[in-house]
């Protein structure tokens, strides 16, 4: 999924459902994808993400990337711990490609998934919920992908040399194809024409559908059913936002809030002389507190999958 969806999408259904900081739902999961190398640009052409930055008292604060696109993808440490856990989730090993089944396929609203939304929302925690979010989400787009460099996720045949110079880690044969909402692909692999609209469609469903029975506020699915449908099956992209925002109009739930992907670390960190040092309040920003839910995502993915990996 973009940004239409991990953010716009999703910032709706967390407003119409009633649940609390919709604003910090919404950004922790779109952040999940704009939290990766760039985020440490100092000067330019210089891009540095440290696996540790100075406190100021002797110690160290150390992030969690959550998102690579740079040749880092190449190492199988970022493929496992990086586009695993949070873009590419092990599923129900239901589809066979090949002649063979795969563990860590990414299934739609697999188990795993299912387990994962829950504890975040127990958790009440908005960052984490964010996070999870971006996660289940993507288990639709992402469907029948790994997030490993493996020749399961190879869609174009063999002959195609062109189109196969790009490694096979996770949906990169196809481009963005599988994120793009009004996009339709073919998946060679079980040789069939995807149409993304249905996909994000049955995702917006399933969500909506868990975050209202979680809050108990909101119209039910069937009542906002045609007006989601309306705005997944719009072509344009800038039609689609405005239509999410207007949505939110009718309901009386006000504007959606301006998103971008440096607020949350500008407050968080100074970048000076070459150097990455934290802010005097930096255990209370958002960047911190998103980096921090991030690690206990990553934990509860890591019990899930821990025989797979």
């Amino acid at each position: 999924m973009e940004k239409d969806f991990h953010y716009y999408i999703t910032y709706s259904m967390a407003k119409l459902t009633g649940l609390d900081h919709a604003d910090l739902i919404a950004y922790s999961s779109q952040f999940v994808d704009d939290n990766n190398e760039g985020q440490f640009i100092i000067d330019e052409g210089i891009t540095l993400f440290p696996e540790k930055i100075p406190t100021g008292d002797g110690g160290y604060y150390y992030p969690v990337m959550t998102q690579s696109l740079s040749p880092k993808s190449l190492s199988p440490y970022i493929q496992k711990y990086v586009y695993v856990p949070f873009h590419f989730l092990p599923g129900d090993n239901e589809v066979e490609i090949y002649g063979k089944k795969n563990p860590l396929s990414t299934t739609p609203n697999s188990k795993n998934a299912q387990a994962l939304l829950n504890e975040a929302l127990k958790s009440k925690n908005p960052y984490q919920i964010g996070i999870a979010l971006h996660t289940f989400s993507d288990t639709w787009s992402h469907q029948n992908f790994s997030g490993l460099r493996e020749e399961w996720n190879a869609v174009y045949p063999w002959y195609d040399v062109f189109k196969k110079i790009v490694p096979n880690i996770g949906h990169a044969e196809v481009g963005h194809a599988p994120d793009v909402i009004s996009e339709d692909w073919i998946d060679y692999r079980i040789n069939k024409k995807i149409i993304n609209r249905e996909r994000a469609f049955e995702a917006v469903k399933e969500i909506y559908k868990r975050l209202r029975r979680n809050s108990t506020h909101g119209p039910t699915w069937n009542e906002i059913k045609a007006q989601y449908q309306e705005i997944i099956y719009t072509f344009d992209y800038n039609e689609r936002i405005a239509k999410i925002a207007n949505l939110l109009i009718d309901h009386q739930l006000g504007p959606i809030p301006n998103y971008s992907k440096d607020d949350w670390m500008n407050k968080a960190l100074d970048k000076r002389d070459g150097k990455i040092v934290i802010s005097p309040d930096f255990f209370r920003t958002h960047w911190y507190h998103f980096h921090q839910a991030a690690k206990i995502h990553f934990a509860i993915v890591m019990n899930l999958i821990k025989e797979l990996l």
